[in-house]
């Protein structure tokens, strides 16, 4: 009977681990808003950031607990409802990008297409995403995020940075 119940007992552990392991891979896809513009360029809001909609004048304004952001009408192709994985990037790279902060600009450089630049507060919790649209040197304005300290992974690689 002891070694009936050790088996029992090592199959119920096995099968509680493989649960937890599945709700933590789920747990990584979230609910978004994202704005896509014509240049390929796109920004993803969490929904759990409670983002709100609004025209003004020729902007689209994203109204969010993680601050404020405005697209020129002009620019906008779309915005739309979709799953997003907050684990990071998954892609190979070949050559080294570059990325440097200063005056509330993020320049990441040596991109390739499709390439995605994620911007994560200490918490862990991404608070702005990009996925570039050619490869290149592109401009980012951080100045929506307030003050601290942010990671910024892209190409599997993640920087530190200090917004003042």
């Amino acid at each position: 009977m002891d070694m009936l119940s050790t088996k029992l007992n090592n199959v119920l552990a096995l099968l509680v681990l493989l649960t937890v392991f599945c709700v933590g891979t789920r747990a990584a896809q979230v609910e978004t808003l994202v704005v896509k513009l014509k240049n390929g360029s796109e920004t993803a809001f969490f929904l759990k950031d409670k983002p709100q909609v609004k025209f003004e004048g020729t902007n689209l304004k994203v109204t969010s607990s993680a601050g404020d952001t405005t697209f020129a009408l002009a620019d906008v192709l779309q915005f739309t409802y979709d799953k997003r994985d907050t684990s990071g990037i998954n892609e190979t790279v070949t050559e080294p990008t570059g990325v440097i902060f200063k005056d509330d600009v993020l320049v990441v450089s040596q991109l390739k297409v499709n390439a995605v630049v994620s911007v994560y507060g200490l918490d862990g919790i991404l608070v702005r995403q990009w996925k570039a649209p050619h490869a290149g040197t592109f401009r980012l304005s951080l100045s929506e995020l307030p003050s601290g300290l942010y990671l910024v992974k892209v190409d599997n690689i993640t920087y530190k940075i200090m917004k003042r």
